[in-house]
């Protein structure tokens, strides 16, 4: 929210919310893609799932590791804030594709679409997909609001609770995919 709170700043309301539900659907589409073909890319290229594991646990840890060291208001320079200045429609990059559905939540969503089995598990995850596609919109369309009764103190603390909780699961799932990597190589 921080990050999108200073690429949008100065959007008049009607271009805020356009760019919300674009970048909610763009999220939706990148997730639900991933889950569903994410396999035959991963074969395509000859890619293991604990490699996948592997690489997405050290994403999601950086992305995690990110947020406990957030200044927020300094957070958004270089090359993202360049591009989204000069682009008029931010939605699918840089918001999208790679600050919401980056490399860490596409292995992630690769990984259960290999791992779920039948319909109705794989329904679940979709449904868990749109559901988290809302979330972002009431979020994103919340995040002035939201903002001005957390303050620049607030936003900060949240990242650093969220921050922690995002680094465990990206160490968990090098943990398990190093420990599953260890376990095949003994057999």
């Amino acid at each position: 929210m921080p990050v999108f709170i200073s690429l949008t700043s100065g959007y008049a309301k009607s271009h805020l919310f356009q760019t919300v539900r674009r970048t909610a659907f763009y999220v939706l589409i990148v997730c639900v893609i991933s889950f569903l073909i994410g396999e035959f890319i991963l074969d395509f290229f000859g890619v293991s799932i604990d490699a996948l594991k592997i690489a997405g646990g050290i994403i999601i840890s950086r992305s995690g590791f990110q947020l406990l060291n957030a200044q927020h208001k300094s957070d958004i320079q270089g090359d993202i804030e360049k591009e989204s200045r000069l682009k008029e429609d931010i939605s699918f990059s840089p918001l999208a594709l790679p600050l919401l559905a980056g490399p860490g939540s596409m292995s992630l969503l690769i990984n259960l679409g290999i791992q779920s089995s039948g319909f109705q598990e794989k329904g679940v995850i979709i449904a868990a997909i749109v559901a988290v596609s809302l979330v972002i919109y009431l979020i994103f369309s919340s995040a002035p609001i939201i903002l001005k009764y957390l303050g620049q103190t607030g936003l900060r603390t949240l990242s650093k609770i969220m921050g922690l909780l995002v680094l465990s699961i990206g160490i968990q799932m090098i943990v398990a995919s190093g420990k599953s990597l260890f376990e095949a190589s003994a057999h």
